[in-house]
Order: structure tokens, then sequence, then C-alpha cells
């Protein structure tokens, strides 16, 4: 072999171990926003359950409904780190939903509430940009002025 043909083989082959700590590392990742993602729902349920115990003890009084949630640091990263393409006829951007199985992508698995709102046909403004869904397979986004 001539030493053209050794640098290609030494490149190639720290190119397959980049990309096997890639896969390892956006695995860990879809893990820890699992997680997150199961922290805030115990927190939740715990605060619901609270709230009920203490309804109980109380008087019935009408509540206004909640308005939706602000969009957290979290929702703003995790909508931040997806493959974004641009449309080729209309300005915005798209990216997958959902995997080929059906699953949420790993990165919206833990913002449940954010694609929930998504699917029943709402638009919701994070940051600096409008998302909406369409086909419940894609993940639209415009700029928001």
């Amino acid at each position: 072999m001539d030493a053209a043909t050794d640098d290609e083989a030494s490149i190639d082959a720290q190119l397959k171990e980049t990309e096997r700590s890639i896969a390892e590392l956006q695995k860990r990742r879809a893990e820890l926003l699992r997680a997150k993602g199961a922290i805030k729902w115990a927190k939740t349920t715990a605060s619901v359950s609270k709230t009920m115990d203490s309804h109980r003890a109380t008087p019935a009084i009408a509540v206004a409904p909640a308005a939706s949630p602000a969009p957290t640091k979290a929702l703003e990263e995790a909508l931040k780190s997806l493959e974004w393409s641009s449309f080729k006829k209309k300005e915005g951007e798209w990216t997958f939903l959902r995997n080929r199985d059906g699953s949420l992508v790993d990165t919206l698995t833990s913002e449940a509430d954010f694609v929930n709102r998504l699917r029943k046909g709402k638009e919701v403004v994070v940051g600096r940009y409008r998302y909406a869904v369409s086909e419940d397979k894609f993940l639209n986004r415009r700029f928001e002025a």
C-alpha cells in the first residue's frame, strides 16, 4: 500500500469511530430528554394530586382556565437541535415529527404537551418561530416577525 492509501484508511477509521461516538451521544441525549420528561411528569402529577387534595377540603369555586404554559428554555433548545430543511416553494422550514415507526422523534418525546397542542391544530410561537404540524408527520416553522 502507498502512503495515500494508508492515510485514507486511517481517515476512514477515524470517521467510523466519530460516527459511532455521535450515535452514542445522540442515544444518551434521548435518554436524558426522556428522563427529564419523566421528572416533569412526576412533578406535575404530584402537584395535581396536592391541588386535588386541597380542593376536597374547601368549597368549590369557579376557576378560570389556565393559559397555555409559556415555552421553556428546554423546549427552545430541543427545537433548535432538530435538523431543519427549507421549503422549496415557500418561506419556512420543516423537519420530521415522527420516526418511521410512527413514534415521536427522540428530541420531542419530553415535549409531549407542545406536540399535543400542535396536533390539535393550534400554532404555537416559541422564541422567534411559529410552529405547526402537517399530516401528523412533519413539524413546520416560519419566522415570526
